[in-house]
């Protein structure tokens, strides 16, 4: 496992960070002129902890692989990126499921059944995550880095609650774009429900790679992917925020006051002109 351990998990962390760093440039533009004129609110709050918090991750997870610390050291610095990780994960899934109870037009059936999902998702999660944390074992290695001697699969679980989630996300975005499109085919909600889904599509195929490496990979490579699928949380939801507050401003839409303001909302997207709400 010299391979894995010692070249195979720095390199997906570099192209990790290289992917931030990457989308950070590319649409810094578009987040200085749609984001940063608006005054500070919860929304706000939430866009800039999903886009910049796996920037400490993957520097936590850098530092672990490239410089000479202790055992003890590794389990510290990787039990902080775990729990970071499972935070930005979490925006991440709250921001998609508020865009999902926008897209149904506020209907109070499906915020209560969106939060009965995010409490259930949030719970399996940080329960299976706290467990597979304790279980993590380091060796000391003659170099520098950290090498994993032992971890439970546990991991798995917390991947399959992400998965009935972002499943459950996603069929309920196609119901509605299936609904939605047959009445309108205006490029912009083409591009954001086409996007949306290819997002969750991505998302699904990470969580199920996710789950299957800590059951047919050796140890060292558990938690492999998880790095990557934080990266692809952020990089992916920023750019539908980007999106729908881009087409926003160009519509120059007066905003309300209701709860998918603190995020984004395409009401109305059922009749003839689709409005998107200031987050």
């Amino acid at each position: 496992m010299a391979f894995d351990s010692d070249r195979l998990v720095p390199s997906t962390l570099y192209a990790c960070a290289t992917v931030l760093i990457y989308d950070w440039l590319c649409t810094l533009d578009r987040e200085i002129s749609c984001v940063w004129p608006r005054p500070w609110s919860p929304g706000t709050v939430l866009f800039m902890l999903n886009r910049y918090l796996p920037f400490i991750d993957v520097s936590l997870g850098l530092s672990a692989k490239t410089t000479r610390i202790s055992p003890e050291q590794c389990l510290t610095r990787f039990k902080i990126v775990g729990w970071l990780s499972i935070i930005g994960v979490y925006i991440s899934e709250a921001i998609l499921m508020m865009r999902t109870y926008a897209l149904w037009e506020n209907r109070r059936g499906v915020l209560v059944f969106l939060a009965i999902l995010a409490v259930c998702t949030a719970i399996a999660t940080a329960l299976f995550t706290e467990l597979e944390l304790a279980s993590l074992r380091y060796v000391q290695t003659p170099g520098i880095g950290c090498e994993l001697g032992a971890a439970s699969t546990v991991i798995i679980y917390a991947y399959l609650a992400l998965m009935v989630s972002e499943t459950t996300i996603v069929v309920m975005t196609a119901i509605r774009a299936y609904h939605d499109l047959r009445r309108t085919r205006q490029p912009w909600l083409v591009k954001l429900y086409r996007t949306g889904i290819l997002f969750y599509i991505y998302l699904l195929a990470i969580s199920l790679a996710n789950m299957l490496l800590p059951i047919f990979g050796p140890p060292a490579l558990t938690n492999w992917l998880s790095t990557p699928q934080r990266v692809l949380h952020s990089v992916l939801c920023t750019r539908v925020l980007l999106l729908i507050r881009g087409q926003h401003m160009r519509r120059a839409s007066p905003s309300r006051s209701n709860l998918t303001e603190l995020i984004f909302a395409a009401e109305g997207v059922a009749r003839s002109e689709a409005e998107t709400v200031d987050y």
